[in-house]
């Protein structure tokens, strides 16, 4: 086999592995891919500002991101082995959205940038109920 079709066939095996693991790649996965990164940059700018961005940090940042992704792939195996009238995968990527977009905040308000009160005020509310 050619170095082109080994290449093509590794990408197909692990495509297909992460469509079994994450489901389909909707809206929502993409929105929360996109705040994976976005929140990752506005980590390591923060720490860049504030004291510093060691290999240990940006490790244990992405070790958090894959986790996030380990769950996600859970609650999508548990839509298909327990049936209910919702998705679990679609809740569980709703929360971990919100939890993306609540550390970007964080990050930004500690880099010294203010924070619309609007936006914190949201967000108050979001962490208020996510915590029930």
């Amino acid at each position: 086999m050619s170095k082109d079709a080994d290449v093509m066939t590794l990408y197909s095996f692990t495509m297909t592995v992460l469509t079994f693991l994450l489901g389909e790649l909707e809206q929502m996965m993409y929105v929360l891919f996109a705040l994976m990164v976005i929140e990752f940059i506005s980590f390591a700018i923060s720490k860049s500002i504030n004291g510093g961005l060691s290999l240990r940090d940006i490790s244990i940042e992405i070790s958090k991101k894959a986790l996030i992704l380990i769950m996600v792939a859970v609650a999508n195996l548990l839509d298909k082995v327990i049936p209910m009238g919702f998705s679990i995968k679609d809740f569980t990527i709703i929360f971990y959205i919100f939890y993306e977009m609540l550390y970007i905040i964080t990050h930004v308000s500690s880099s010294g940038l203010p924070v619309p009160q609007f936006v914190k005020d949201a967000l108050d509310l979001l962490k208020n109920k996510m915590k029930k």
